[in-house]
């Protein structure tokens, strides 16, 4: 696996990459923002929608959290965008033995409360109008690995135009505080999902009957 391997220069400069990245959007708003634990690593699981949900999870760690950011992805995207190590990035390949590696390195990562680790549960990209989000199996092989308690953040990423030339983001958020098992994590997590789905199509309100 390659882990991430920080390194001040890149960080400083990623900060202005993450700006020039999010001034695609009209507006980015981070709604029902958590108040980030300082004595727990914090677990960030976010759906997969875009190339630009690294961007808004880099801003999001860093100015709502106000944590490291860490982030896990693809091996082969992370060789491909290799500088993204230098920022907190570290990778996962599903089809090697390796695997279990990059899970108990998240792990790790989790044990120290000063990081924000982001998942995306989904393992790659997928559309934002799917009915329900999938979990790929190695979360809980995280969250069992972990020595310490671990703060769980669920993030739901959706956009709209309406009256803009560019896209308005918002990203709902929701602190999980139940059972660490797939079902319950999966099920909580599209329960979250779906409500923050219905939230956005009753923007500008929309005759009642056409959101039912």
């Amino acid at each position: 696996m390659i882990k991430d391997t920080p390194v001040k220069i890149i960080q400083w400069f990623f900060i202005g990459v993450e700006k020039f990245l999010l001034r695609h959007f009209a507006s980015v708003k981070y709604l029902n923002e958590p108040t980030a634990s300082e004595d727990k690593g914090t677990l960030v699981l976010m759906n997969h929608v875009s190339f630009l949900d690294g961007a808004i999870m880099h801003n999001f760690c860093r100015q709502v959290l106000k944590k490291r950011f860490k982030v896990m992805i693809l091996e082969e995207q992370l060789k491909v965008f290799a500088l993204l190590k230098y920022v907190g990035g570290f990778s996962v390949n599903r089809k090697s033995r390796n695997v279990i590696e990059s899970l108990e390195y998240a792990a790790k990562l989790l044990d120290d409360p000063k990081n924000a680790v982001v998942i995306f549960p989904q393992g790659e990209l997928y559309s934002m109008h799917l009915n329900r989000i999938h979990f790929e199996n190695g979360l809980i092989h995280v969250l069992n690995k972990t020595k310490k308690p671990v703060q769980v953040i669920f993030a739901v990423f959706l956009i709209d135009y309406l009256d803009s030339l560019k896209p308005k983001a918002r990203i709902y958020l929701q602190e999980y505080m139940g059972e660490n098992t797939q079902s319950a994590m999966q099920d909580s997590y599209n329960i979250f999902y779906n409500d923050c789905k219905k939230q956005n199509r009753n923007f500008h309100k929309p005759p009642a009957w056409v959101t039912e």
